[in-house]
């Protein structure tokens, strides 16, 4: 199934969580560091306007005395914001083996079908790949039969118009070489080359008939 990771890519999801969890985490301790430092050192700015000193130190009381709370909520935060940050990058792989599920169908393996029962979030996505692969095979078939339709049609009106015109070509080639010994017989080879001649142009105009019977435009 293609929402199976590889190794590979059950490694990059691994070092991709450790080190969000680590980014979040050097975040968290530089921004301690920082309002630490603020209290501990605090610039010009502090110093000249007290209300804005007194904020700081409130806050920072208020810091410690529910550290451990704020612990908490940092560490629910870097759990949350990992997890997205691992789903969309699961959703990415996913999409990666659709396309490459994409790409082995549109190399010849019409066959195939892409398995939609653990798509997730793509499921939809995948349902709408295979109907439109399935349209297509069914409409590279048809034309396939069309086609062959065509071939016989052509191979019928073939047979079916070298038999009168071998007989027309017979016939005329007798008076070509003046092989009659009357020219009653010489009329009758004319009327039976006609009347091969007239069969061959019933043939032609059926023929003529279903071309533009086969054409959309063309009412019935």
């Amino acid at each position: 199934m293609f929402n199976k990771l590889k190794k590979k890519e059950l490694s990059e999801l691994v070092f991709e969580g450790a080190l969000t969890l680590g980014i979040v985490y050097l975040l968290y301790i530089g921004m301690e560091l920082m309002f630490n430092r603020l209290v501990a050192t605090p610039p010009s700015i502090l110093r000249e306007i007290p209300s804005l000193r007194r904020f700081v130190m409130v806050v920072d009381a208020f810091l410690t005395i529910y550290d451990d709370v704020f612990q908490w909520i940092a560490a629910i935060f870097a759990a949350i914001f990992t997890g997205w940050r691992l789903t969309r990058r699961y959703k990415q792989m996913q999409l990666t083996h659709i396309l490459d599920e994409l790409h082995y169908i549109a190399a010849g393996h019409f066959d195939h079908r892409i398995d939609a029962n653990n798509a997730g979030s793509y499921v939809d996505v995948v349902d709408s790949i295979n109907t439109l692969v399935e349209s297509t095979v069914q409409a590279m078939a048809e034309e396939r039969k069309i086609e062959q339709s065509k071939d016989e049609l052509i191979t019928n009106v073939s047979h079916d118009i070298r038999t009168p015109l071998t007989s027309i070509i017979g016939y005329l080639g007798l008076i070509e070489d003046k092989q009659f010994t009357s020219e009653e017989d010489a009329l009758r080879y004319i009327h039976i080359a006609y009347t091969k001649a007239l069969q061959m142009k019933v043939l032609v105009d059926d023929l003529f008939e279903y071309t533009k019977v086969r054409q959309p435009t063309t009412p019935l």
